[in-house]
């Protein structure tokens, strides 16, 4: 007997020795960065329960891809000003090697983009429940679940109302903050029907909305298209690129300080713009 009592001291000290160590392995120990905020906007919530969902907005501009065709080339400029003299003065003749090559510059005919705002709203009040089994009508599954829900033992509180669909999902929205968190710490919860006990899956109610969908026209003002070199396609891109930033990077060429060149001559390939 003494060595039964022994070995449930040892399995207790055990256990609350796990069980401080994974509270410190799930403490954050690196310092939380400042970021600066600036007051952006003002609205007036529909209801109170806005106030206590936490949300976000997010503005998406999608990248506009262009083809750059077989002896071809993009060059990005960093001023605008330099782009645009690049392209009022037509023709260029860069010098690769040994040999003049009469260059075409032209803007790039992007094709046009959409941009559009994401709102997302995540509810402290109400939850997702899935993989709930098939075993009762639905008047009386919904009786269930608020039922089981309403367990304080488990986390539960006063549910306000169930939402339950046939696919074995369910919404459920409790009165009183602060029940949502405490049942999504965990990643079930349990369901009694009858004498049985199923484990449910719960999951944070997310809202997504979609707002301010726009389509544009994509003007590129720093890159500038340069054609007319089919007849290089036996030359390494990267030395090409290199003698084309070497011409435009003079003044008397027209240029001035050039970001980026992408040539094309064996292959087409894609470029992609964003905003």
């Amino acid at each position: 007997m003494d060595e039964m009592v022994k070995e449930n001291i040892e399995l207790e000290m055990e256990i609350q020795k796990l069980e401080a160590e994974a509270t410190r392995n799930s403490e954050i120990k690196e310092d939380i960065p400042e970021t600066k905020m600036k007051f952006t906007s003002l609205e007036n919530p529909e209801n109170d329960s806005q106030y206590l969902n936490i949300s976000c907005s997010f503005q998406v501009s999608s990248q506009v891809p262009y083809e750059i065709q077989k002896g071809e080339a993009l060059i990005t400029f960093e001023e605008e000003e330099v782009a645009q003299n690049v392209i009022r003065m037509g023709k260029h003749q860069v010098q690769i090697t040994d040999t003049g090559v009469d260059v075409v510059a032209k803007p790039v005919p992007l094709k046009p983009g959409v941009r559009f705002q994401v709102h997302v709203e995540v509810s402290t009040m109400k939850i997702n429940v899935t993989e709930i089994p098939d075993e009762l009508p639905e008047n009386q599954m919904r009786d269930k679940l608020e039922l089981s829900f309403c367990e304080s033992r488990n986390g539960g509180g006063e549910v306000e109302c169930v939402e339950y669909k046939q696919a074995g999902s369910a919404v459920i929205t409790f009165v009183e903050t602060g029940v949502v968190d405490k049942i999504l710490k965990k990643k079930d919860y349990p369901l009694y029907i009858y004498q049985d006990c199923y484990r449910v899956l719960v999951s944070p109610y997310i809202e997504t909305h979609l707002k301010k969908f726009q389509v544009f026209s994509g003007i590129s003002k720093k890159t500038v298209l340069l054609t007319g070199m089919e007849e290089l396609q036996m030359m390494d891109d990267e030395i090409v690129e290199h003698l084309i930033s070497i011409h435009f990077q003079r003044e008397k060429n027209g240029g001035g300080e050039v970001d980026m060149v992408k040539c094309s001559l064996n292959q087409p390939c894609i470029a992609h713009f964003q905003e």
